[in-house]
């Protein structure tokens, strides 16, 4: 049996536990901003998403707006917020 490890939906680092969207985070990536950030496109209040190696920011209203935003440590997200 082949266990998979799993990855930080942030930057792809081995993962070391949940963060707080309980999705797998390394140790710079476990506390991740819990304010919702606006949609740039629309200011709608955005929703994480999870792509196929890493998770993001989406506006709920895809296909409609195609608004988006990475998954940030909150010091790298002050700039944004």
């Amino acid at each position: 049996m082949v266990t998979k490890t799993l990855k930080c939906v942030v930057c792809g680092k081995k993962a070391t536990g949940e963060n707080n969207f309980q999705l797998p985070g390394c140790e710079t990536h476990l506390s991740l901003p819990t304010k919702t950030p606006t949609c740039p496109e629309c200011d709608r209040p955005m929703m994480v998403k999870t792509g196929k190696e890493r998770a993001f920011w989406s506006c709920p209203i895809f296909p409609e707006c195609f608004g988006t935003r990475n998954l940030l440590t909150p010091d790298e997200e002050k700039d944004l917020l």
